[in-house]
């Protein structure tokens, strides 16, 4: 196993143009390596390693991508690679696309049996993006075993539900209050420099990751988010007292509401779809509105509808946007790559098909 691994990884970088003495050289790396476990200054026996890439190097992710980067090929569905992770997906409206992503999976197998990978399918699960009561329902299989049905699944660290409404991510609350409270138990004794410090490091980033994708419009998770700051608040301050503003102690510190921070990193990735700074073309989900008057600028949008198709399920990746008025009245602090402002951009969310 160990050879022939070794032969299908040499003659797999071979086909990316790397030959001769550094190709050579790659299949010694990845050959011949032995593994051993060391615990209290005892060893294990060692055990041959017959495959994957030795851990904690750098040219071993790579060499890893280089690997699966093929796997989409022959497919009729769409695939997303992200390192180990991957997604297929296609629009299902009749039982016949069923068996076509069945298909789809049946290939996958057949190219993890030609190059030695294996897909665990307790670790696979299917979701239907859609709004319809009823859809069609398809049991899919990988190695003979029925793939789970789940209502929400997550992936690369956001979790998406069947109707695309975000209730279940903004569990990400309990994670920020868990750190903060780990924090107010260990460093309780620093400084106001340092809890705050440590608030916008360890605790923030939490509640902010991606929120340009499930920033959310109900006052219940808006709430929710907010709390957690001024939970933040009242540990750097010191002070738990009911009679005390926290407004203030936020105010004070020179805090933005979360909220706020959430609509100047919408409007950051407005930014930069309109000047194709992301790789999100902007001509495919930004329609410019075609007028003859001369009021306005030239960087308003029709607003698309932003909600997943009621005849089929497809995934969807809804860009929910900041309001109408904010929009036209904070633009203008924004500037294009030639220095000049980029003006108002008016009722913009977006789609993208993932």
């Amino acid at each position: 196993m160990a050879q022939r691994y070794r032969y299908i990884s040499k003659k797999k970088i071979k086909h990316y143009g790397i030959r001769d003495n550094l190709n050579n050289w790659i299949s010694d790396f990845l050959g011949e390596r032995k593994q051993e476990v060391v615990l209290e200054g005892k060893h294990s026996t060692s055990s041959t390693v017959t495959s994957g890439v030795p851990q904690g190097t750098v040219l071993g992710p790579l060499l890893f991508l280089l690997f699966i980067n093929d796997m989409p090929e022959n497919i009729s569905s769409t695939a997303r690679l992200f390192a180990d992770d991957c997604l297929l997906y296609r629009t299902i409206n009749s039982i016949e696309d069923a068996k076509e992503l069945q298909k789809d999976l049946d290939t996958l197998q057949r190219w993890e049996q030609t190059w030695l990978m294996e897909f665990n399918p307790d670790k696979c699960e299917v979701i239907n993006i859609t709004n319809k009561r009823s859809h069609v329902y398809h049991d899919y299989n990988i190695h003979g075993k029925i793939l789970a049905h789940v209502t929400h699944a997550k992936y690369l660290g956001l979790t998406f539900s069947t109707n695309m409404t975000w209730n279940k991510h903004i569990i990400i609350t309990k994670k920020a209050n868990s750190t903060c409270a780990f924090l107010r138990r260990n460093i309780s004794s620093c400084s106001k420099k340092v809890k705050a410090q440590c608030y916008t490091t360890l605790v923030r980033p939490n509640v902010e990751y991606a929120a340009t994708i499930w920033d959310p419009y109900t006052k219940q998770n808006i709430d929710k988010l907010e709390q957690v700051q001024r939970r933040a608040a009242r540990f750097v301050n010191g002070d738990f007292s009911t009679y005390s503003s926290v407004s203030k102690m936020i105010k004070d510190l020179n805090w933005p509401l979360l909220q706020q921070r959430r609509q100047n990193m919408k409007l950051i990735m407005m930014y930069r779809i309109v000047y194709n700074l992301i790789a999100i073309p902007s001509q495919v989900y930004l329609t410019p509105v075609i007028t003859t008057t001369t009021r306005g600028h030239s960087m308003r949008f029709i607003v698309p509808h932003a909600v997943p198709d009621q005849d089929s399920p497809v995934f969807l990746l809804p860009l929910s946007h900041p309001p109408m008025e904010y929009l036209d009245r904070h633009t203008s602090n924004l500037t294009n790559a030639g220095g000049g402002p980029v003006g108002g951009i008016s009722r913009t969310p977006f789609l993208t098909l993932f």
